[in-house]
């Protein structure tokens, strides 16, 4: 076994599509504290110069080293496998396995109550201010909604729309999200409608019939911007090309994680 750059690893072709096995918070701040990851198993590439590796098992290893900033990753190189021996590893080492949201907000909170800032925290376990922020909102829904993130029978971005809500409705939407299939943008408007007083929503409240297919490219940009701001954003314009970036947040902590993404300093 030997120690080679994070960057002459690859991963394998023979890897179903999906998502890639991202490490929790917790592993990230032990990795970082430790300095290492497990060995990660690998093939080499016929005629990479410099040598570069299939990863074969430990996928979840390589990234780990990743989120926790290290320069090299221990490899353990198997030369003669066939594409079959090396499909059937890769298969293996492809079971899901998913983050616990509530795990990673409870580390989060631990490290603010030592005095460390929701920044340096975040940066700690590998999460951007806003998507730190997201975690902690996680903290303030009742015990039993918290239990269905920590197991993936509610999906987190659903789950904060709950936040500020009463037990009750909290309880009575997370079923209703699992029992009715509802997306995002449906549980947020149930979550207002139930924050204006309004006992029994409907499924679909104040959500306006379906607007004309966006274009794809538009859409595109949009998930991009999500994704590196954290949080929803939307694109609107006009027939003459003026328009409008909306850019969400829910609190005073995601604006400034957005505000942090794009250089502003006050």
């Amino acid at each position: 076994m030997r120690a080679v750059p994070l960057d002459l690893l690859q991963i394998s072709r023979f890897r179903s599509p999906g998502p890639l096995p991202w490490p929790s918070a917790q592993a990230v701040a032990l990795a970082r504290t430790v300095g290492f990851v497990d060995p990660v198993t690998v093939r080499p590439l016929p005629g990479a110069i410099p040598p570069r590796y299939e990863i074969l098992t430990g996928l979840r290893h390589w990234l780990l080293a990743q989120r926790a900033q290290l320069a090299t990753v221990t490899i353990q190189p198997r030369e003669s496998l066939s594409d079959d021996e090396a499909r059937r590893l890769v298969e293996l080492d492809s079971a899901p396995t998913l983050p616990d949201p509530i795990a990673e907000a409870q580390a989060i909170q631990a490290e603010v109550e030592q005095g460390t800032s929701i920044t340096a925290a975040g940066r700690v376990f590998g999460l951007s201010r806003t998507e730190a922020s997201h975690r902690l909102r996680l903290l303030r829904l009742t015990p039993s909604v918290r239990i269905r993130v920590a197991t993936g029978a509610l999906d987190p971005g659903k789950a904060r729309a709950l936040v500020g809500l009463t037990e009750r409705d909290q309880i009575d939407l997370a079923q209703r999200i699992a029992r009715e299939d509802l997306n995002t943008r449906q549980v947020e408007a149930l979550a207002k409608a139930c924050k204006q007083g309004d006992r029994h929503p409907q499924a679909n409240p104040g959500i306006p019939p379906p607007a004309p297919a966006k274009d794809p490219n538009l859409v595109r940009l949009e998930n991009d911007l999500a994704e590196f701001f954290g949080t929803r954003v939307t694109i609107r314009y006009d027939t003459d090309g003026r328009g409008q970036l909306i850019v969400d947040f829910v609190d005073l902590e995601i604006l400034e994680g957005v505000l942090e993404r794009i250089g502003y300093q006050s």
